[in-house]
């Protein structure tokens, strides 16, 4: 082993030359190798690692190699890793320690710190976000045109949805379904359980404990007018304008309000089974406007309806009809009462 030296090299390379590492074999081979690589780690690098001198090592290795059995200054370690850690080269039956490398954890605990709080933070954000959409986002139960709907929630509240007609509410930690809002026509039933029960049409709002009635509000109508029929039990009808002008109606009664409304008429007595003709399938209309008339048959059949004619248009009509068949033989009923004409083409009626 005295015969061969140690040659300075470049360190910018990234392997000693050739010429070096031929004269080497073996362990000792490996050892100038690593302890090449060693002295070209960047100060980013050997800032962390711990008990390294690069120039200490090459001295240890030099005298190695030239024989002298002088044990080199052992490293400080720690006594379990050092253990677990130190390598060894065997020449001439001498061992060489390698110093233990032992990177600091600081950097990776503080790196999974972050990304753990950045989890939790967006975990929470997003719970949050659903918890407001759950609660705020409307729920709506809609009955299609040409077909009727059915509903009822777990607390006995039950309705039916006329052809057409939409309810909303809100959820909440209570009962969400309490106020509801109404376009088109309803029949509720309200078990009695102390809670009040609300409902607010485009023109009015109305308040119940516990009863059976039927709501008729269309959104479409210019002048928004809301009808009140009461089975039984006891309803209020107010006006959404002034809330504090309100009506209380008894069984077998109908009112109404509309927009321009500031309190709703008296309840005057109705025939209770006309008021409810469309859960039957029938049509009742009570000394309301041609164009209503039409806006009502083109949801339950699903078709569209003109009136040419102005006049005729704003025209009223008190008609029943509890079996009124198909949509042609309504409109022939109509013209017969108003005196009008009509005609059908590529699916559209146009009155005349």
């Amino acid at each position: 082993m005295s015969g061969k030296q140690i040659v300075k090299a470049d360190m910018n390379k990234k392997q000693p030359d050739k010429d070096i590492l031929n004269q080497f074999t073996g362990a000792e081979r490996d050892e100038i190798i690593r302890l090449w690589r060693l002295a070209r780690l960047p100060e980013s690098v050997t800032a962390v690692v711990e008990h390294v001198d690069p120039e200490a090592e090459w001295k240890r290795l030099r005298t190695h190699i030239h024989g002298n059995r002088k044990q080199a200054e052992p490293v400080q370690t720690d006594s379990a890793d050092a253990g677990q850690n130190a390598g060894a080269i065997y020449g001439d039956n001498q061992k060489y320690n390698r110093p233990t490398l032992r990177i600091r954890p600081e950097r990776t605990r503080n790196s999974v710190a972050r990304t753990y709080a950045f989890i939790v933070s967006m975990a929470a954000l997003l719970l949050g976000g659903f918890m407001l959409w759950y609660l705020f986002v409307p729920v709506s139960v809609q009955a299609p045109r040409g077909e009727y709907v059915s509903y009822e929630w777990s607390d006995g509240v039950r309705l039916e949805l006329n052809s057409g007609s939409t309810v909303t509410w809100n959820r909440s930690f209570g009962n969400g379904h309490h106020n509801l809002r109404l376009h088109g026509e309803a029949y509720f039933e309200v078990p009695s359980t102390g809670s009040p029960f609300v409902i607010q049409t485009a023109s009015a709002r109305i308040e119940v404990l516990g009863t059976r009635f039927n709501v008729r509000s269309w959104a479409d109508d210019p002048d928004k007018r809301t009808i009140l029929t009461l089975i039984d039990g006891e309803v209020s009808l107010a006006s959404l304008q002034q809330p504090e002008n309100y009506t209380l109606l008894s069984p077998g009664h109908s009112s109404q309000v509309d927009i321009n409304s500031n309190a709703p008429r008296d309840p005057e007595p109705v025939d209770t089974e006309q008021a409810l003709a469309w859960r039957d399938h029938g049509f009742y209309f009570s000394s309301i406007p041609m164009s209503e008339v039409a806006a009502e048959l083109e949801r339950r059949y699903d078709s569209q309806i003109t009136i040419d004619n102005e006049s005729l248009s704003r025209r009223t009509l008190t008609v029943y009809l509890p079996r009124p068949g198909d949509l042609e033989s309504i409109i022939e009923s109509i013209c017969f009462v108003t005196d009008c004409r009509f005609s059908q083409e590529n699916g559209q009626v146009v009155i005349y």
